[in-house]
């Protein structure tokens, strides 16, 4: 006969859960059966247990059912905790459904646990309701098990009806309920109830210590106060309760030591595990405290120290803890490693493998990784799927990553917040918002991670509407609110937007802030160029005693750069090497910026050439730009060439859109000629910022007739590339070309700006057509609605000057809604001695010496007009004045 004791079908379930039988086993004990099912009972219930695939579960099942053993609730409940090691709620539910007659406690008990075990929560809930109602009296393993499901439901109102029926029904000091009760309300994040219920424990064993620690050392919470307490509780576990702790202790108190950032810590909790003999169990999570405590070569340490003993958890630790400390070429060479072995690897390996690629912008890797993943079906796995998506997007073919986002069969949350942050990152603004809306509608909820990801984008367009809009969906969103994440991403948006109002207002509400908070506002100040505000932010941030990271050097640097303070970008410099931030490569190109920008290239030169090995392209473009930025074309051409010669870098969009203005800059066809062949060997022809680059690289050239045929082929162009062509017309005197081409700015709808105006009028004033010049100049306002600026009446003036018609210019002068600068002045100073205007050259000279008293071409100008119309004296006397102010004539320089 059948075994009737559930109790005993449970312990024999229990020893059997780890002891699986090997494959050609499975076939012996179901002969067995057949031919002797009446003297072996225990081969049932250990055939059950040994199946290690399902088709042979469901051979198993079906000859149990043609046996006649399954109507008995023990071997129905064997059946329901098998389907479910396979992942089988729903034949779990159906064998549970199918019992002829009312369930057991032992039966409702197994299938709560299976929906459990399964992420079902809901449906386990819902079941346990059902039992309430209809079932049998529910005993402690069913309370055992609900509240595991509502914990994992995240329902808190579920929760403490669950805890009220417990304490109704007396069980609250049943030190197993009472610890599932510690670790629901944990999860909960109500770390203070859960504290009090094992307070109120008789005699919390080991496991009930164990929960308490875990919730505190895994709280969410802001401050360090619930990690400080994770500590102080495993004290007074040894001290006061006299419980010894084991290997599940030290590995909850993990999450605190990383929280806390206590490299100390760490190590005594790792001489601890080691005294204790049971190093070897938590070896893969001291591992990831160490990574996680910025401490990679301890946590590689314990990893060279376990070759014998390795998982694949173990790999995929110590894969991930490079990954987190920026190590992305060490992570993908222990990847490879473990490729090239054949050992055991999990998604975490694979997720975190391309991850380091992703950081790299390494496309040619991560399509590796990519390939690996296929042949394996790991692609298959949504947070695989999704960190490709990611991949493809950082390495910049968006194209690729949308298209496997979109080959997801069952999207989530992550994967659309991924997608999104991709066409942010790789500049689809417009895109991103699009797809945030779309998301919504297929039913989506955002999270805090998609609303941090899509908040960018608003800032980039300057969308104010839409960045109000997530704003207030994050406010009444309760699973959302207002955390430091949120509210970081809040004040970077309404920067880049230029309401530093409401973005101090978000900054000055938060409780808490982050650094990263800090280096929201010092970053949206130096983007609008406000350097000054952005350093007394610094300043603000370095009193609060909070320590700076890597990304507010990355923010303030810029700031002194643009102040041209070198000192101070010197000095902040030295905070970088004391905190120990130079190798961060994005400090190290906002260091080489800042001195190349500050005229300091010798500096700029020896952070460069000092870890050449180490940069990535961006040092590599930042050292070029530096280069032409401070004249010296010449070795910046020779930098791109040397960069060309190394084997790990690829040229970027950047790399030429800086690169060829030096070309420009040398007027060198030749090489603007061979970076132009580049351009579309690498695939960005297409690009309008290299185009645009192209064009002005072809005029300065000579050949503004190829800069012509390029913009005619350009399919997409914006004013840059229009301003481009017009700017190039009018230094070659095509002046006929340049008012047809402004002309056909208007034709298109593209609207001029200060630059395109400037560039028609100095082709008016080369080619002297002074009444095309005057019309453009009066039709700024009503056509164009721009202001003329001091450049236009300069030209203006100029313009007027060359034509003898001085007392337009005079009069264009005096009507002015500015004070004229010495560009004016100097203007009408040449006009006059073009056409030996003495009065109105001395009223000039005047004020040019009052604006710019050290300049000697100005004096020279009114000394050649004296000596046009013979005043030899009064030209005598201006030299005197040259030499008593101790001024000295340039000399001129020839080509020839």
């Amino acid at each position: 006969m059948i075994i009737e004791n559930e109790y005993i079908v449970l312990s024999l379930q229990s020893c059997c859960w780890y002891s699986f039988l090997p494959a050609s086993g499975t076939g012996l004990m179901e002969r067995r059966l057949v031919r002797s099912f009446n003297d072996h009972h225990s081969d049932l219930l250990l055939l059950l247990r040994s199946c290690q695939s399902l088709s042979s579960l469901r051979r198993v099942h079906a000859r149990l059912f043609l046996l006649g053993a399954e109507p008995n609730d023990s071997v129905r409940a064997l059946l329901v905790n098998s389907y479910s090691s396979f992942r089988q709620p729903h034949s779990s539910l159906s064998v549970f459904r199918s019992s002829p007659g009312p369930p057991s406690v032992f039966l409702w008990n197994s299938i709560i646990r299976s929906l459990t075990g399964a992420g079902h929560h809901a449906h386990a809930l819902q079941l346990y309701h059902d039992m309430l109602a209809r079932g049998p009296r529910p005993d402690k393993f069913t309370f055992t098990f609900v509240l595991k499901a509502c914990a994992g439901s995240k329902d808190p109102d579920n929760g403490t009806a669950v805890h009220d029926e417990i304490v109704r029904r007396g069980l609250q000091n049943d030190v197993f309920i009472a610890t599932a009760v510690v670790d629901m309300y944990s999860k909960f994040g109500r770390i203070d109830i859960a504290r009090q219920v094992f307070d109120s424990m008789p005699e919390p064993d080991v496991v009930a210590w164990n929960a308490m620690i875990g919730g505190l050392s895994s709280s969410h919470q802001v401050d360090s106060a619930a990690h400080e307490a994770a500590l102080a509780v495993f004290r007074r576990m040894q001290n006061v309760g006299g419980v010894e702790p084991n290997s599940v202790t030290i590995l909850n108190l993990f999450p605190a030591v990383c929280r806390l950032f206590d490299p100390l810590l760490c190590r005594s909790l790792h001489g601890f595990a080691a005294r204790r003999g049971f190093l070897h169990l938590v070896s893969n999570g001291l591992m990831d405290a160490y990574s996680k405590c910025e401490k990679i070569e301890a946590a590689r340490s314990i990893f060279d120290g376990m070759s014998g003993s390795r998982d694949d958890v173990s790999w995929a630790t110590m894969i991930s803890g490079y990954v987190y400390n920026g190590c992305f070429r060490e992570a993908l060479s222990l990847f490879d490693e473990l490729r090239e072995n054949n050992l055991k690897l999990n998604q975490v390996s694979v997720v975190s493998a391309l991850s380091a690629a992703a950081e790299m912008g390494d496309l040619e890797k991560g399509a590796d990784i990519h390939s690996y993943a296929v042949q394996r079906r790991m692609d298959l796995d949504v947070s695989a799927a999704t960190m490709l998506v990611t991949m493809y997007a950082r390495c910049g073919d968006i194209e690729k990553a949308r298209a496997l986002f979109d080959g997801i069969k069952e999207k989530d949350t992550i994967a659309w917040s991924a997608m999104i942050s991709g066409f942010v990152q790789t500049g689809h603004p417009r895109k991103a918002l699009s797809l945030f809306q779309e998301m919504q509608m297929g039913g989506f909820r955002p999270n805090r991670i998609t609303i941090v990801g899509v908040l960018p984008a608003c800032g980039d367009l300057l969308d104010l509407s839409s960045g109000k809009s997530i704003h207030c969906y994050a406010l009444k969103s309760s699973s959302i609110g207002m955390d430091v994440s949120i509210g970081t991403a809040l004040v970077s948006m309404y920067a880049q937007c230029g309401l530093f109002t409401l973005a101090h207002a978000i900054f000055d509400g938060l409780q808490h802030k982050e650094v990263v908070t800090w280096n929201a506002l010092i970053n949206g100040y130096a983007q609008i160029g406000d350097a000054s505000n952005s350093l007394k932010i610094f300043h603000r941030l370095l009193s609060t005693g909070q320590r700076p990271d890597p990304g507010t050097m990355v923010g303030v640097l810029p700031a002194c750069a643009l102040l041209n303070a070198l000192q101070l970008g010197a000095s902040i410099h030295g905070l970088v090497v004391k905190n120990g931030f130079e190798p961060d490569v994005h400090v190290k190109n906002a260091a080489i910026d800042m001195y190349a920008k500050c005229a300091d290239l010798p500096s700029a030169e020896v952070l460069f050439f000092k870890s050449k090995s180490c940069l990535d392209v961006i040092s590599w473009n930042t050292m070029i730009a530096g280069y032409l930025h401070n004249g010296s074309a010449n070795q910046a051409m020779t930098t791109f060439h040397q960069m060309r010669a190394e084997e790990d870098l690829k040229p970027n969009l950047v790399t030429f859109v800086s690169v060829i203005p030096a070309a420009a800059h040398l007027a060198s066809l030749r090489d603007g000629l061979s970076l132009h062949s580049m351009v579309i060997r690498n695939g960005f022809e297409y690009s309008v910022l290299v185009g645009n680059s192209l064009i002005d690289m072809y005029s300065k050239c000579g050949r503004i007739d190829y800069a012509g045929d390029f913009f005619k082929w350009m399919d997409q162009k914006d004013i840059v590339s229009w301003n481009a062509l017009l700017v190039g017309y009018a230094t070659h005197g095509l002046c006929e070309s340049a008012i047809a081409l402004f002309a056909e700015m208007k034709d298109y709808a593209i609207k001029a700006d200060p630059v395109s105006l400037l560039g028609v009028l100095s082709a008016c004033r080369h080619g002297g057509l002074v009444e095309e010049g005057r019309n453009i100049f009066e039709s700024v306002g009503s056509e164009h609605d721009l202001q003329p600026s001091m450049e236009h009446h300069a030209c203006m003036v100029d313009l007027l000057g060359r034509a003898g018609q001085l007392d337009e210019a005079w009069d264009l002068i005096q009507k002015m809604q500015m004070a004229p600068d010495a560009g004016v002045w100097g203007a009408l100073l040449g006009a006059c001695r073009m056409h030996s205007n003495v009065s109105m050259g001395e009223i000039a000279l005047q004020n040019l010496v009052r604006l710019e008293p050290q300049n000697p071409a100005h004096f020279v100008v009114l000394s050649n007009i004296y000596g046009q119309v013979g005043r030899w004296a009064d030209a005598r006397n201006l030299r005197v004045v040259m030499n008593n102010r101790g001024m000295t004539k340039t000399p001129g320089w020839s080509w020839l």
